[in-house]
């Protein structure tokens, strides 16, 4: 069977091999033959070019950011910015978190590390602020849940799996891991940063979790708009961005949390995007967790949503694409180059990619490929994911 599948493949290759096809080598090739395959192909008036255990349930990885995408969009506005804030109370600075995950952030290019405080500290100078008492980190826009009970035990506080809290700095990381506390880095940054701006600290730093009218608000930083937030969770895919602002969309009257994040998202994808909700499980939000759960047939409707002509060009500027600069797909599928965008997805045994193909003479075909429970390398198993799609791109 292996060779038929091989002789058919390789023959294929010379004018480009049907989707069909592709698939099966794929499925048929060592050690990813063991594995579970998830693949949905269509067309864009509806017609399916391939189906595989389209309705069964599959672990999507950071294709899971695509959800959590659209719902952030839909609770934040995409030209909005987040701000952290400084406030007074009585000889005590507060530093309240906004839900920014850019503060103090090289990758935001916007307040870098090196300038993220000089805002507050400008602010300061000009009031003739020389010495204060304590440096308190407000963090009470969130709830303390900073770490999705279901992430692998394995995975928390590596740097891909910081704490999700109300204040950032520094992206949460020091070195090579994410700190317990978020609250506490952001303070201890500030402190430092109070000290060698001639601002002397006489007390300590502390975190304050409990919602509280603070008495003078005397300056605020802002964050890049959503819209570039939401740049960098699906480009690089990166997980902290995607939690804080996944639970940043929920935050009104009572702190945000997962909780309200998950209904505000299942609301929104029931309702609007019309996805049958027993078609998807979503635990956190950057897909880092294995219980995350969503079938193929929900990831192409939710890809169809994006690409209506109303917001086709909101979702095409955010995904990644082959060949750019910056992106999971910047050295991948640069045959199809600008025609796709897609988003990747990759944790221990499972690969994955989900996007849209643009025809070469107009249309649009919709895929998702997921292969679960493989023992196989990351990149063997990209590389046939990638075959699956140059596929679906012959079009």
């Amino acid at each position: 069977m292996r060779l038929v599948l091989a002789l058919l493949f390789c023959a294929a290759t010379a004018r480009a091999a049907s989707v069909p096809d592709a698939v099966a080598w794929a499925a048929d090739t060592p050690p990813f033959d063991r594995a579970l395959w998830f693949v949905l192909v269509e067309e864009e008036d509806g017609t399916v070019v391939h189906a595989e255990n389209a309705r069964a349930l599959a672990i999507p990885a950071s294709v899971r950011k695509l959800f959590s995408a659209v719902t952030i969009a839909e609770c934040l506005p995409l030209d909005g910015r987040l701000e952290t804030e400084l406030w007074q109370e009585d000889e005590d600075l507060i530093l309240k978190g906004g839900g920014d995950p850019s503060f103090g952030a090289e990758r935001s290019g916007y307040f870098p590390e090196v300038t993220a405080f000089e805002p507050f500290l400008r602010a300061l100078h000009a009031r003739g602020v020389r010495r204060i008492r304590d440096v308190v980190a407000d963090v009470s826009l969130f709830d303390r849940v900073t770490i999705p009970y279901q992430w692998k035990i394995g995975n928390i506080l590596s740097r891909y799996a910081a704490p999700a809290d109300a204040v950032a700095w520094s992206e949460n990381v020091i070195g090579s891991y994410a700190v317990a506390s978020a609250g506490h880095l952001a303070g201890m940054a500030f402190h430092d940063a109070l000290e060698n701006a001639g601002i002397a600290v006489e007390g300590r730093v502390r975190v304050e979790t409990e919602p509280r009218e603070w008495s003078r608000r005397i300056a605020a930083a802002p964050a890049p708009m959503t819209y570039d937030l939401l740049a960098t969770v699906l480009k690089p895919s990166h997980n902290l961005f995607a939690e804080m602002l996944y639970k940043r969309a929920s935050a009104g009257a009572e702190p945000a949390s997962y909780d309200a994040s998950r209904e505000l998202e299942r609301r929104f994808l029931t309702t609007e995007v019309e996805i049958d909700e027993t078609s998807f499980r979503f635990v956190d939000g950057s897909g880092l967790a294995p219980d995350d759960l969503v079938t193929p047939d929900a990831v192409v409707k939710l890809l169809r949503w994006m690409n209506h002509p109303a917001r086709r060009g909101v979702w095409w500027g955010l995904l990644p694409q082959p060949g750019a600069a910056e992106g999971t797909l910047r050295s991948r599928l640069l045959s199809v180059g600008d025609r796709l965008r897609a988003k990747t997805g990759t944790v221990a045994g499972v690969n994955a990619l989900a996007g849209i193909i643009e025809g070469r003479e107009g249309g649009f075909r919709y895929f998702v490929v997921m292969v679960n429970h493989h023992i196989g390398s990351s990149a063997a198993a990209n590389r046939l994911i990638d075959s699956i799609v140059e596929a679906a791109a012959d079009f």
